[in-house]
């Protein structure tokens, strides 16, 4: 018996994890008291990344040994990476009532609270593991986290510069700062904190995707600049041989779409109809999610799916033999660049055919990924070359539109001073947005701007707005610096304000739609960048491409006039007319774009 688990360590600390599990096995047939084996072949299960055997193993270990802190710890890991957050926190919270000085327990116990929204309990979680290890950087990067969340972001940057302080090499922290700091609309120092975590972990994939996702949101950015970080990207991440594809089916072709905002998220709005759409008889829909977290909008999806799998927690060997045996024809990568984005499981091409669509604009720079499914207007004519993908430019427009159910009606026009407004996440809100903004209200004298987005809910980012727009020669008394609310309220909100102004260079999407949907114009500013023309296609959807401009002059004359003609202009009865509207017709276009690129690789 001795011999065999010295095997088994052995096999393990040879990374050998299949064999290791095999010979714990062995042991357990032998002698099921064995409680080493339980918890070595659940530590292998997870070094496999495959987390659902391994909580099954850690299972079995606090059943013998339900006073084990270390059990009830391990049993938490591995719930969390199968997404049960909920368990995974009774487990934690056991292993801490066993063991209150077990740090590593409460700074796990504060990651599934972050993912629940329980900031306030994340927090506290966090503060209990640094009074036991004040000098731990990742405690207090996790601790930046639930601040950040919490719209606390003076402190949150303060105790990511404490994890940064005590540890150069903390990717994770330097990663969040970035986040934190695009949130803010600090758009250069957020690429400054992504080339910091670049530096310290050239392999951490979700940096550089947010590297890449930045340099869309900076000013002056060209798109040779992004092609070339892009193509930097797929030479770290995609493996220098790529196997054979596997034969395409016969029969119903089975398409796969992976996601991590598979919930109330522009994404999730986006796909909803397609979902409801879908022509069942020759499409057979598995959607494979990446993000722990589900909401309301998830259950509504995972209703209009086949079949759902969650891989957040799985490996990208894992993950990608999934989808092998779930024989999937079209793999559709709906994240490209942005959060719980799994690149570099498309690398592994698990599917015949793989595309990107919907969450991102710009290449992902795989050799793995076949096409990009856009339009006319978001890639232009002779932007091929910006693209390693394939364009395939759908003919109603990229976007699928469907308005919720609960959305009110729009509001009369309104009289007194005319309001404008910009319901855009402040990443968008870049300092030459600033400046133009602050001429189209000199432009209106009496005019105001409200803008509305999460992290204006913190005062100090929220006086820090209002000064720069001062320093533009804008009262602050004429800002209406609002935060979040829920969705139904925050439609209700556009009957507040009678022009919206579009950012630039990246432009809205669902916000342009919803704008559009509450009967409120949207002026925008198309450019080089491809999200900047996002705003573009809804215009020309709906026979108003005269609020589109061509320079930043044209921009606050469209803005003034609109401004002045405070009319009805039925938005929402062009919007449901138009083809940003037609669910049936838009899915029948997709399916043929998909049939078309499976013709391709037969």
């Amino acid at each position: 018996m001795t011999n065999d688990l010295s095997a088994a360590q052995t096999l393990f600390a040879q990374n050998r994890f299949e064999d290791a599990i095999r010979a714990w096995t062995r042991v357990l047939r032998a002698d099921p008291s064995q409680l080493q084996a339980y918890a070595g072949i659940g530590e292998a299960y997870l070094r496999l990344g495959l987390p659902r055997p391994a909580t099954m193993a850690f299972a079995d270990l606090v059943k013998r040994a339900p006073s084990s802190p270390e059990a009830h710890y391990n049993l938490g890991i591995a719930l969390a990476a199968t997404g049960k957050l909920d368990e995974a926190i009774a487990a934690y919270r056991e292993a801490v009532r066993l063991a209150p000085h077990f740090f590593e327990a409460w700074s796990n116990l504060g990651i599934p609270l972050y993912h629940l929204n329980r900031f306030g309990e994340a927090l506290a979680a966090q503060d209990s593991a640094l009074r036991l290890r004040p000098d731990h950087a990742g405690a207090h990067a996790n601790r930046a986290n639930a601040l950040f969340a919490l719209g606390r972001l003076d402190e949150a940057v303060r105790a990511y510069r404490t994890a940064l302080a005590l540890d150069p090499a903390q990717v994770e922290a330097a990663n969040a700062l970035g986040n934190l700091r695009k949130e803010q609309g600090r758009n250069q120092e957020a690429l400054a904190a992504y080339r910091l975590a670049y530096r310290a972990a050239p392999w951490h994939a979700p940096a550089a995707s947010n590297l890449i996702l930045g340099l869309h949101y900076a000013e002056g950015v060209t798109a040779e600049a992004i092609l070339a970080e892009a193509l930097d990207y797929a030479e770290r991440f995609e493996p220098k041989a790529l196997p054979a594809p596997r034969t395409i089916s016969s029969g119903r072709l089975r398409i796969g779409y992976v996601s991590g905002d598979l919930k109330r998220h522009p994404v999730g709005y986006f796909l909803s109809p397609v979902l409801s759409h879908h022509d069942r008889a020759a499409f057979e829909i598995i959607c494979y999610s990446t993000n722990p977290v589900a909401d309301d909008m998830t259950q509504q999806l995972h209703g209009l799916s086949d079949h759902w799998r969650n891989i957040a927690g799985a490996a990208d060997e894992a993950a990608a033999r999934q989808i092998a045996e779930d024989r999937i024809d079209i793999l559709v990568d709906l994240s490209g660049h942005t959060a719980f984005n799994r690149l570099p499981l498309f690398a592994r091409r698990p599917a015949p055919v793989q595309v990107s669509w919907l969450g991102f604009w710009g290449t992902t720079g795989l050799a793995a990924i076949d096409a990009i499914l856009s339009d006319h207007t978001t890639i232009a004519e002779g932007e091929e070359r910006f693209y390693r993908e394939k364009i395939v430019r759908l003919p109603q427009g990229r976007f699928c539109y469907a308005p919720p159910d609960y959305a009110p009606e729009p509001a009369a026009s309104r009289s007194g001073p005319p309001v404008f407004g910009s319901f855009n996440n402040l990443s968008k809100i870049g300092p030459a947005v600033r400046r133009l903004w602050a001429d189209v209200l000199r432009r209106v004298p009496e005019s105001r701007l409200v803008l509305k987005w999460s992290t204006l809910a913190d005062p100090a980012l929220r006086a820090a707005v209002a000064a720069e727009f001062a320093g533009l020669g804008i009262d602050p008394a004429r800002l209406d610096l609002r935060g979040p609310s829920p969705h139904r309220d925050m439609l209700a909100e556009y009957g507040d304000i009678d022009v919206a102004l579009d950012p630039f260079p990246f432009g809205g999407g669902l916000t342009s739609c919803e704008a559009l949907w509450m009967g409120v114009p949207v002026v925008t500013l198309p450019g080089a960048n491809p999200a900047s023309r996002q705003t573009l296609g809804f215009l020309r959807a709906i026979g108003r491409e005269e609020w589109a401009a061509a320079t930043a002059e044209d921009y606050g004359r469209i803005a003034a006039d609109l401004a002045a003609d405070r009319r009805d202009w039925g938005l929402r009865q062009a919007v449901a007319a138009s083809a940003l509207c037609d669910g049936p017709g838009f899915t029948r276009s997709l399916e043929a774009a998909y049939r078309e690129l499976v013709s391709a690789r037969r």
